[in-house]
This record gives C-alpha cells, sequence and structure tokens, in this order.
C-alpha cells in the first residue's frame, strides 16, 4: 500500500512539475517582444478574429478557446487581454 501512494505522489509531482514548465514556456512567449521584420499585419490579424467569433458563433469552438485565441490576437495588435 506504502509503494501505491508513493508512486501516485510521484506521478502528481510529474504532472506539477510539466504544468509549470508549460506555463513558463507560454510566460515567455509572451515576454519575447516580436521581431520587427515578424511583425503581423492588423489585416490579417483582423481577418483572424472575425473568423473567430464566427467559429464562436456556428459553435465550432467553445469560449475558453475563444478567450485564449482573442488574447493572442488582441497581445499581438498591442492592445491589452480583456478581463
Amino acid at each position: 500500500m506504502a509503494g501505491s501512494t508513493w508512486e501516485k505522489r510521484q506521478r502528481e509531482k510529474a504532472k506539477r512539475e510539466k504544468k509549470a514548465a508549460r506555463r513558463m514556456r507560454r510566460d515567455m512567449k509572451r515576454e519575447r517582444p516580436a521581431e520587427p521584420d515578424e511583425a503581423p499585419d492588423q489585416e490579417e490579424l483582423m481577418q483572424r478574429f472575425a473568423a473567430l467569433n464566427q467559429a464562436l458563433q456556428e459553435g465550432r469552438i467553445n469560449q475558453e478557446t475563444f478567450d485564449t485565441q482573442r488574447d493572442e490576437i488582441w497581445e499581438a495588435m498591442g492592445l491589452p487581454p480583456a478581463t
């Protein structure tokens, strides 16, 4: 029985470490400034946002996915994330 408790703790620890690593990569990606030559086109971003809205209205994506992608588009446009 003690072995299974230890194994469970190890699995939980591995999950926490994996989650922390994903969070760190995401934070590093957000902090990295866009290169001047790879600055996104405003028109392209607006088209992506329109398509994202359409996908939400048609039920092809859920609200959580919409919020995440919307914040990424707004960040690329230099706008603050929605609150």
